[in-house]
Parts: structure tokens; sequence; C-alpha cells
């Protein structure tokens, strides 16, 4: 039997009204919210109007909405996440459950739970990992803490998709942060990449060529490409010296390109191609372990 819910939305943007809406959807109320952008009267109308269409109860203040809901869920941008957690903490009482969803630091993490911890509310980091508006409440989210199985439990009975990943506030939050070096880096690379394509016209071409390297998965790309950097970052410096000239000559900055040409020479004087006798690796795994065993984390240890 689903266990009674009452939620509290800080913030209440995209994220936000997706997820009330969503969960509202599965029956779970009351829903209350309050968003603190500006106190613009038009924006706060359009804020009530939005909060009725979710299923939720627009109120004034944080505090109001932390003291009738029994899990709070932080979706403020990450750099209001500390001043959120600040607002409600003097109306936060044991029992209740403060999800934070911001994706903020995971030090500023660490310090919204030191806020939160001493009123008795349980509290829980999380992050999401998907696109919100697509699919909804029922979105990927990473939790951690020490309270983390216990949230994910009560709210996986209403449909939602929660998994712990650690103990620690801030693994689930790091975890965001590291996923975007990659989805915002790749974001990135291919405006980077546009931009020369159409010099030439030639974007579908491209596009169609870089398709293939997905064919097989993603988990084929990644054991590909990071085997085969382990070993041919050397000669490939060369070829991505020649890709920044031609968007220098076309008058765009290369500001992907040299960052590339710059990790390739940094791989390449790790001297993994030596380690692994020229051949590349069939996974990244074996990557990983060469760089335990030439010492390179053991540099960053504390």
């Amino acid at each position: 039997m689903k266990e009674h819910l009452s939620l509290g939305f800080l913030g209440f943007g995209e994220a936000g009204f997706e997820l009330a809406r969503g969960l509202h959807s599965a029956g779970a109320a009351p829903i209350y919210a309050c968003d603190k952008t500006t106190p613009d009267p038009t924006r706060s109308l359009w804020l009530r109007n939005r909060a009725r269409e979710a299923g939720a109860v627009y109120l004034e203040s944080v505090g109001e909405v932390v003291k009738k809901a029994q899990i709070i869920l932080s979706v403020v941008t990450p750099e209001a996440s500390l001043s959120a957690a600040q607002e409600a903490a003097p109306h936060l009482r044991p029992g209740k459950i403060y999800l934070d969803l911001t994706s903020s630091f995971p030090e500023d993490i660490k310090a919204a739970s030191a806020l939160v911890e001493p009123t008795g509310t349980r509290f829980v980091d999380g992050a999401m990992m998907g696109a919100v508006p697509f699919y909804g409440h029922k979105v990927l989210i990473y939790v951690s803490g020490p309270y983390a199985g216990e949230v994910a439990q009560i709210l996986n009975e209403w449909g939602m998709n929660v998994q712990v990943v650690g103990k620690e506030p801030g693994q689930a939050s790091a975890i965001k942060l590291i996923l975007s070096i990659a989805t915002k880096g790749f974001e990135a690379l291919l405006v980077e990449m546009l931009l020369a394509a159409h010099h030439y016209h030639v974007e579908e071409q491209v596009l169609f060529a870089l398709n293939q390297f997905f064919l097989k998965g993603l988990d084929s790309v990644v054991n590909r490409f990071v085997g085969s950097d382990a070993v041919h970052a050397g000669r490939r410096v060369e070829e991505m010296k020649s890709s920044v000239k031609l968007l220098e000559t076309l008058g765009v900055d290369p500001i992907m390109g040299k960052a590339t040409l710059q990790r390739l020479k940094w791989s390449a004087s790790l001297g993994l191609s030596e380690y692994f006798k020229g051949i590349s690796p069939e996974g990244y795994k074996e990557v990983i372990q060469a760089w335990e065993e030439i010492g390179l984390f053991s540099k960053h240890k504390g």
C-alpha cells in the first residue's frame, strides 16, 4: 500500500512543474510549491496558474511550504541551493525529508546537508539524469546519503525512477557534473563541427559519417575511443592540428579543437602506447587499470 505523501517544491521552474504534474497524476497529494525567482506580479500570477495546472497549491514562502510538506524537493538553480536550505532550516522538523535535486557542487551539497541535518530532517542528495520535460516524474534520479534508500522506496511507489548510488551526500551530484563533461562537451563539439561543416555545405555528410560511430551503441564507442586514445593519441595530434588550422582559416574560433589537441598531447605523454605494446586494448576498463598502474591517481590523493 502506498504511503501517504505530502510534497513541497522549492523552486517551480521546468523541473518542479514536470515532477509535480507527474506525481499528481499518480495520485500523490497534497503538493505545495513556491518560487522566489522574482517578485514580478505578472510572473507570480503565471506561477500560480502553472502550479494549479500541475495539481499543486502555490504558497508565498519557503517556510509555508516546508511546514506543510513531509518531503521537500529543492529544485532551485544550483547557485541557490545553499540559500534555499538556509531559508528552509528554521522550519524543518524531525520526520521530514529534504531532497536536494539541484545538482550543485558536491561541497555545496555537503554544506546544505550540514544546515538540514541538525533539525532532525533527513537530507538526501539527488541528481536528475535525463530530460525532465520528456520523462516527467519518471526521469532517472540518482540519490545518495544515509537516507537515500528510504527516499527511493517512498518515491518509487509513486512511479518515480529513483536509484541509490552511494551513502555520502555529494555523490549523486558529482555523477551529474561528471556526466556533463561529456554531454555539454559533446554539445559544444557539435556546434564547432557544424560551424565548419556549413562553410563547405557538407553538414549532412558529416553527420551521416558521425552516426556510423554509434551504430553499435555507446558501449562500443566508449571502448573503442578510450582504448584507441591510449595507443594512438600521439599520431592523432597532427590530424587535430590540421583540424584547428582549418577552423582558423574559416574564421571559426577553435575553442574545442584546441582543447582536444591539448588532451591528445596529454594522453600521448603518458606512454601508454608502449604499455600496451602498440595494440589498442579492448575496453576502457583496461585503460583505467593502466592509469592506476602508472600512478596517475596517486598524484591527486590527499
